[in-house]
């Protein structure tokens, strides 16, 4: 992940704060799940959305296509954020009672303090609103679709639609662990928040999500940090008012505390794609510029699908990226081998 900010409060004038729930780790779980651009790179699931060995009932499947189609994964997450439920039963209830345009507007992604009126007014069905929040989020892949589902399809359908993904995805993925996921997100918390008081907390940031290079621009009065499990080793980041979300993957040591001697995955996937001539000649190609697969293809002696291999497995470790099927590195990424490395040994 490669995250690019301008500007910068010297002097730290930003909270810090944590959050971390099974309802989290449900929303994220199906998001990752769903996600196909991620198969084969996540930790934890094997198995997408739509491969029949999951078990899934039929009610979930479903669903899953849908949230696939859809992205309706961040209506739940933008959901969970307004939401002060600690499970299931009261979210449920809560979800009950909210007023159809209330549950569009909190559905809607947060763009910007300039666009807060012209989304409130897409919530209400304005189609000028509407066309407005899709051009403005033209450059994401997905925003301007799910706008316009978000803001367009019934609200009803919309209402039972997340409600039946997180009471079966409960059912089925969460509760049969239920225990343990607890135990991991705590932990983390827990962890993450001896060592805030020991560092600064840009510092601490830059070592949380692995990247040096995000810095808190003047919007932004509070950093909300989610741990998360199910989307390991990813982070993904959100923007609400005055705060910038990461829901970020636990570490190692939060899922088995027992072993000081186990390195995060993360780590060791990093070395692993260092560890092979081509891939590291492909690294070298796209430090130099950024590529698309035909572009490499046309230069080194390998198949497309063979370089396709290599590629994923640069990608699944952070150390390249991709927009629009071109490649590119991820330089604070290798910047910080170094200093995770150095970190894992005197933990």
């Amino acid at each position: 992940m490669q995250i690019i900010q301008s500007g910068f409060k010297a002097n730290n004038d930003y909270t810090i704060h944590f959050e971390s729930s099974l309802l989290w780790e449900a929303a994220l779980g199906i998001a990752a799940i769903t996600n196909a651009s991620l198969a084969g790179t996540l930790e934890h699931i094997e198995k997408m959305w739509d491969n029949p060995e999951n078990g899934f009932s039929n009610q979930l499947q479903c669903s899953l296509q849908l949230v696939h189609e859809r992205n309706t994964w961040k209506a739940l997450l933008q959901l969970l954020h307004y939401s002060k439920s600690a499970s299931l039963a009261d979210w449920t209830e809560e979800m009950k009672k909210l007023p159809d345009t209330m549950l569009r507007e909190q559905c809607l992604p947060y763009i910007g303090r300039a666009f807060e009126e012209i989304r409130k007014e897409a919530a209400s069905g304005n189609k000028h609103s509407i066309a407005k929040l899709q051009e403005v989020t033209a450059d994401n892949p997905f925003f301007p679709d799910y706008i316009g589902f978000i803001a367009q399809t019934d609200s009803q359908f919309l209402k039972e639609h997340l409600l039946s993904v997180m009471t079966d995805w409960f059912q089925e993925v969460i509760q049969p662990r239920e225990e343990q996921l607890q135990n991991m997100l705590t932990r983390d918390e827990a962890d993450k928040k001896r060592k805030l008081e020991t560092m600064d907390k840009l510092d601490f940031m830059h070592w949380i999500i692995n990247s040096p290079s995000f810095k808190p621009d003047d919007s932004i009065h509070t950093v909300l940090f989610i741990p998360q499990y199910s989307y390991r080793p990813w982070t993904i980041t959100a923007d609400l008012p005055g705060t910038k979300v990461f829901y970020y993957p636990i570490h190692a040591n939060s899922i088995d505390p027992e072993n000081r001697y186990n390195p995060d995955t993360m780590l060791v996937r990093k070395y692993k794609a260092l560890g092979d001539t081509m891939r590291l000649h492909l690294l070298k190609k796209l430090a130099e510029s950024e590529q698309t697969l035909q572009q490499l293809a046309e230069q080194m002696p390998a198949a497309k699908s063979t370089l396709h291999h290599h590629l994923k497995m640069l990608k699944s470790a952070g150390l390249i990226g991709s927009d629009k099927q071109v490649y590119y590195v991820n330089k604070h990424r290798i910047a910080s081998l170094d200093s995770e490395l150095h970190h894992f040994l005197k933990e």
